[in-house]
């Protein structure tokens, strides 16, 4: 399986192995590192639900990663996305899944065909903050984080695939959300777009690439403002999870900030299903 150039952008490839406090070596396009394959440090305090965390910067001055992993409970699928903080008018980032399991799509009916997959959606934002006290035009930025909730709808009768990320909150380095807008508060006027995946194919192997727009909820457009790409798969005997990647714009209209994305979530009705499973429903 090949992840799209167009999410993948800078990353390579990524080699993870999650046994004791977890190991990470990567190989990204760009100023990084002594060699091709650098190897980055674990920062528990920096994980997002179900992602863990891992830093990179050789000094100071010089441009400062964040990368986050996911591998699921069931070692079906493996999901990771990076990304600088950027500096000198650049930033470095991509995104990568892997299947570690067999695959195959779910035994279905035209009446049981329909499966919704859900919980943590994390991402790594740049620009972030200073990461020294060298003037702006110098100084190497660490990434922000955001955290979101996830969820994907997959009809294999028909081979579609739909969702969306809601409720994306950038996050600090110590976990507060941030005051994106700078009123002194933080509320939900803070937070970032919605974002919707339109439907698409769902191959044969069970991959899928589409358009990330901006959700237009509860609005229901034939078109939308596209910011960016979505690629993911599913994993499991039955398509028990599904995890992707994106890279987008998350600020409509400013092509100057971005957001590499990763997602790996658990099929609704399995074990470990998210809360996001069971809402209340509305009279």
């Amino acid at each position: 399986m090949t992840v799209d150039p167009k999410v993948a952008v800078d990353l390579r490839s990524i080699v993870y192995d999650p046994s004791g406090t977890g190991s990470l070596t990567m190989n990204i396009n760009g100023p990084v590192g002594q060699s091709p394959n650098v190897k980055f440090d674990r920062d528990g305090s920096l994980d997002v639900a179900g992602y863990e965390a891992y830093t990179y910067q050789n000094l100071i001055t010089q441009r400062s990663y964040i990368a986050l992993v996911a591998n699921n409970a069931r070692g079906s699928l493996l999901a990771s996305a990076v990304s600088d903080g950027g500096q000198f008018n650049r930033h470095f980032g991509g995104g990568t899944f892997a299947r570690l399991d067999v695959y195959s799509a779910p035994v279905s009916s035209p009446t049981t065909g329909t499966f919704t997959y859900a919980g943590t959606y994390a991402g790594i934002f740049a620009p972030g903050n200073a990461s020294s006290d060298l003037p702006a035009g110098l100084v190497a930025n660490n990434p922000y984080r955001v955290q979101g909730d996830a969820s994907v709808v997959a009809t294999f009768v028909n081979s579609q695939v739909d969702g969306g990320v809601a409720n994306r909150w950038i996050l600090d380095a110590t976990g507060n959300k941030i005051d994106l807008n700078a009123d002194g508060v933080v509320d939900d006027e803070d937070k970032l777009v919605d974002i919707a995946f339109p439907s698409v194919t769902i191959t044969a192997n069970g991959q899928f690439l589409g358009d990330v727009e901006v959700s237009s909820a509860p609005d229901v457009p034939d078109t939308g403002n596209v910011i960016g790409k979505v690629n993911g798969l599913f994993g499991g005997a039955g398509a028990t999870d599904v995890a992707g990647a994106i890279v987008i714009n998350p600020i409509p209209g400013n092509t100057g900030i971005w957001e590499h994305g990763v997602f790996n979530l658990p099929r609704c009705g399995l074990a470990g299903e998210s809360p996001l499973c069971n809402p209340n429903p509305l009279p």
